[in-house]
């Protein structure tokens, strides 16, 4: 077991009331599993990942990791000082940048600006960066924004192989459902509380899941290459 989450609530505190954006959350995240959290927006999948990273605490219940845990962290956006000219490999020496074999090649980025990237090669340095220090469990915000669906579908090859690899936990916030669903152990649908979770089977065919996704319980991905157990 790498991270365990018992009975979770956080409230964020507003003047002289408080206002729950999560409660009674209950799931663990083990090695070598891929869990992919879904839910609307404005469900609470954003303020989860920081509980789970340990920038904020719950306001109840309480949060278990495994002792001298390493977290690798993808964000939805990066909020760099648009002032502060950095390239590319100052970004990453700042990551504690080591000789590696980096998952994507980014070669030809390395002396860009960080702002002059496309969504898309942004997303490449981030993924680059926050695996550097081969993480027990990897946590990816919406990874795939800004990539067209032949990248998506190698973003997620690539993603299984380093799991594998490294015997990696990967935690997914997705919209992708469809990709997601064909690499995922784990689903977790969110909405302020876990609605439900389990196999990609078992999620699929449950009505809240098909009432906030129209369209999805029915599709079946059919494919002509092989997931590797």
């Amino acid at each position: 077991m790498l991270i365990s989450l018992k009975s979770v609530e956080y409230a964020l505190k507003q003047e002289s009331q408080s206002k729950t954006l999560l409660h009674d959350i209950n799931f663990d995240i083990l090695p070598n599993s891929v869990t992919t959290i879904i839910g609307p927006n404005g469900a609470g999948k954003t303020t989860l990942v920081r509980l789970i990273l340990g920038l904020i605490e719950p306001t109840v219940g309480t949060i278990n990791r495994k002792k001298n845990i390493q977290m690798g962290y993808v964000p939805q956006k990066l909020h760099a000082n648009r002032f502060m000219p950095m390239t590319v490999q100052t970004f990453l020496s700042l990551c504690g940048q080591q000789k590696i074999e980096y998952p994507f090649d980014i070669s030809l980025l390395m002396n860009r600006s960080i702002h002059a990237l496309s969504g898309g090669e942004l997303q490449k340095v981030l993924f680059n960066a926050a695996v550097l220090k081969k993480p027990d469990v990897l946590i990816l915000d919406e990874p795939t924004q800004g990539i067209d669906a032949d990248g998506q579908s190698a973003f997620y090859g690539k993603l299984i192989e380093l799991k594998n690899e490294y015997n990696m936990a990967i935690v997914l916030i997705s919209h992708d459902l469809h990709f997601v669903f064909d690499c995922t152990d784990h689903v977790i649908c969110l909405n302020h509380h876990v609605c439900c979770q389990g196999t990609p089977e078992k999620v699929r065919q449950v009505q809240e899941v098909q009432k906030l996704f129209p369209g999805f319980a029915p599709y079946q991905h059919h494919h002509d290459h092989h997931h590797h157990d």
